[in-house]
């Protein structure tokens, strides 16, 4: 194992977040394939309406899964360069650049992309030498996500 992160969100919280007026954080971090994905979980786990309290609290709580694993991917990949200075600063990150995506039976893994990649790529090696490895999961008020940045050949 090269790198391991976790974070914890407090649904509530990020969902006040998220309704603040005004609020463009689930455009800035999410991409439109991981807002489609929100949505889409959304009204099939609420049974509501967009612009409802439910379907709002559903988004808030898909999102905020999705959000958890993007800071966990930060956490491992600081983890894996420990002793070495971050390759992109904590206010730089693009959060479209780290996108989880899903294979056809729901599990989870990340796509990166643009100046992440390439950030990668440059402190971790050519990305055939190392994988990430996500779990997400929901309880009660809470969204955890672990990530580990292992050997390709683990």
């Amino acid at each position: 194992m090269r790198g391991l992160g976790v974070d914890l969100v407090s649904l509530p919280e990020f969902a006040a977040q998220v309704r603040e007026p005004g609020s463009t954080f689930l455009s800035g971090v999410l991409t439109p394939r991981e807002a489609r994905r929100v949505r889409a979980r959304a009204a099939a786990t609420s049974g509501a309406q967009p612009g409802s309290a439910r379907y709002d609290e559903a988004v808030a709580r898909h999102a905020g899964g999705l959000w958890a694993a993007k800071e966990a991917f930060i956490k491992a990949w600081s983890c894996a360069i420990f002793g070495s200075p971050p390759p992109i600063g904590a206010d730089n990150v693009d959060w479209h650049e780290i996108e989880v995506i899903h294979d056809e039976w729901n599990r989870p893994t990340l796509a990166l992309h643009g100046d992440v990649a390439a950030a990668c790529d440059e402190s971790l090696g050519v990305p055939s030498t190392w994988r990430v490895l996500v779990s997400i999961s929901h309880d009660g008020e809470c969204a955890i996500a672990q990530v580990a940045i292992v050997d390709a050949s683990a």
